[in-house]
């Protein structure tokens, strides 16, 4: 994994940052496989414990609200949230009304405008296409992963 500001956050700023991945995932009411992975992979990278991570998850089951996620938590690890909450919100292949109205909500907190996330949407497009390449050119459809073997464990 390559190095982010997530790495040099307060712990309090780390659980808030995945407060907000787990109320964007819940944002349209629907929680799909691979919003789940995400918020699993970023309580990952922000060390969060294993039985905070618990609790995290029971919060899956409510809606919460950003003023009382965001309050006690710095600018960048707002905006570093709002960033990631963009590419949850793409997971399930297109942004819900709800998810972009939660995404303008969390821009204004941070100071942040439309053409700002106007930007983080293309920019989370671009990693998409960039990661759909790879699997292009390397042959990486389902069913090629599927069937992959190193050779010589067969």
């Amino acid at each position: 994994m390559l190095p982010d500001a997530i790495d040099f956050l307060e712990e309090g700023d780390r659980e808030g940052y995945v407060r907000i991945l787990i109320a964007m995932a819940g944002a349209d009411g629907t929680l799909v496989r691979e919003e789940t992975a995400a918020i699993e992979a970023a309580m990952g990278r922000a060390l969060i414990p294993p039985g905070k991570r618990d609790l995290l998850r029971q919060e899956l089951k409510i809606n919460l609200e950003i003023d009382e996620i965001i309050e006690n938590m710095s600018k960048v690890a707002i905006r570093l949230a709002l960033r990631d909450a963009t590419i949850i919100g793409a997971c399930d292949g297109e942004f819900q009304e709800e998810e972009i109205n939660f995404l303008r909500e969390l821009a204004k907190r941070c100071e942040l405008d439309n053409e700002d996330l106007n930007r983080l949407f293309q920019w989370v497009d671009h990693g998409w296409s960039w990661l759909q390449d790879s699997r292009e050119w390397l042959n990486l459809d389902n069913e090629n992963v599927e069937n992959a073997t190193v050779e010589g464990n067969e």
